[in-house]
């Protein structure tokens, strides 16, 4: 997370992960080897990969696609590699459309139903009844976003994180504060902040917390409140209910409250720092983020720690993700989905997961530790799976896009500046959002 405000796709390319490390072995509990009847016939097939992602992050996938054609050297991958994921779901259909589609590409995973209802993606479930791919090896939060649950597979989860804290373990032992605990509360949180908060301005002082503000650590905080989202019949966004303001009014009480534990919006664009800089550079004791803040953690190598963020009344976190998809028009299903099947296999998934970018897909390896990064401690395999586990999906909407990243986010923001109140921030954008999801 480099910015204040940050959009739901440039949140997602934080999310891929860049790779070293080897297996000799593809094969998983939920990825089987190659079948002669899918894609081991002799005849050359090209396939092409189209993903978005850093120069670092685009060594992952070819390495990835170096072992995959060492199984199936039938099968060549041409890698279609955009930096930014901002134009990407657009150009994906602009070329859809157009008959040009790549055969595999990425989607984010709260874009997969807005795919899905544009009828423009291959349902895989058949593929993967056909290849043994054993789905109880994945965490099932992954499951229900991709349509498993009905009876669909519209896209693969690649990996995946959910929303932690970082912890700096120096500037905690400085002040004499506790490790936090995996089960800590807000109210805990509260005081660790505090106690780790020295004074001064903005650029001077020591913040306990360095707070993002965009709807992944705002959606975490209503579910470890045990605030509901989206009504059954999805026509409603419910966000009259009294648990999601109070977790609101507590994220934002983080930036103004006795001072401040954290920098408001104002006060981290005055250092000129994001909030993972601050981290780096002990201005800020604890920070929140995905699985990809441990990437940027190698100067703080055996000094930090990471926990559940705080919860008020539930444990669970929701989990963000990025998707592997197939068009329905593309020529190569077969070989697209070997290629899929090989991508979320323990070599791949090995090699996706070890640079710190996102977490595996699959329990088996997830447990398997082989994900740490260099001195991480061997406490964070369970700190994670037990997230991973306990994570609930959050209710992705084809309208998502449109009612949370833009409504919900234009419209939370002034309060989160102190400028309205959460309550008449929240009334307002439901009164929007429950408009946009009835036309």
């Amino acid at each position: 997370m480099r910015k204040t405000t940050v959009s739901l796709s440039l949140i997602l390319s934080l999310l891929l992960t860049t790779a070293c490390g080897n297996s000799n072995d593809s094969k998983s509990p939920a990825a089987s080897s190659a079948t002669g009847s899918n894609a081991s016939e002799t005849k050359e097939v090209n396939i092409r990969f189209a993903f978005w992602g850093t120069p670092d992050e685009k060594l992952v996938q070819e390495k990835i696609k170096a072992a995959f054609e060492q199984e199936h050297p039938n099968i060549k991958v041409t890698l279609d590699h955009v930096s930014s994921a901002n134009d990407f779901p657009a150009s994906v259909l602009t070329q859809i459309a157009g008959g040009n589609a790549p055969d595999v590409f990425y989607i984010g995973e709260a874009l997969v139903s807005s795919f899905v209802k544009k009828n423009v993606l291959l349902d895989m479930l058949p593929l993967a009844k056909e290849n043994n791919i054993d789905f109880n090896d994945y965490f099932p939060a992954l499951l229900d976003p991709m349509g498993y649950n009905d009876g669909h597979m519209w896209a693969f989860p690649k990996d995946a994180t959910p929303y932690m804290i970082y912890y700096n373990k120096e500037l905690f032992d400085k002040a004499n504060v506790p490790y936090p605990a995996v089960d800590w509360t807000w109210d805990d949180f509260d005081k660790a902040a505090k106690a780790l908060t020295s004074e001064g301005d903005s650029k001077s002082k020591q913040y306990g917390f360095a707070q993002d503000l965009w709807w992944g650590p705002l959606m975490t905080s209503i579910y470890k409140n045990g605030g509901k989202l989206l009504s059954d019949d999805g026509k409603s966004m419910m966000l009259d209910d009294p648990k999601i303001s109070e977790a609101l009014d507590w994220y934002k009480s983080l930036m103004y409250k006795d001072g401040g534990v954290s920098p408001t919006p104002d006060g981290l664009q005055g250092t000129g720092m994001s909030t993972v800089d601050m981290f780096l550079a002990g201005k800020a004791a604890m920070v929140s983020g995905g699985r990809w803040v441990s990437y940027s953690l190698e100067p703080l190598a055996g000094k930090w720690g990471v926990v559940p963020f705080p919860q008020k009344t539930e444990s669970s976190s929701p989990l963000l993700f990025v998707t592997l998809a197939m068009p329905k028009n593309t020529e190569h299903p077969k070989e697209a989905f070997e290629f899929i099947k090989f991508y979320v296999s323990q070599t791949a998934q090995e090699i996706n997961s070890s640079t710190g970018l996102g977490m595996p897909v699959l329990k088996s390896v997830t447990n398997s530790g082989k994900w740490l990064l260099e001195g991480e401690p061997q406490e964070h395999v369970q700190v994670f799976f037990d997230q991973l586990s306990n994570a609930k999906s959050l209710p992705f909407h084809p309208l998502w896009s449109k009612t949370i990243d833009e409504i919900f986010m234009r419209e939370i923001d002034p309060a989160l500046r102190n400028l309205i109140s959460v309550e008449d921030a929240l009334g307002k954008a439901k009164t929007e959002i429950d408009k946009v999801l009835n036309q």
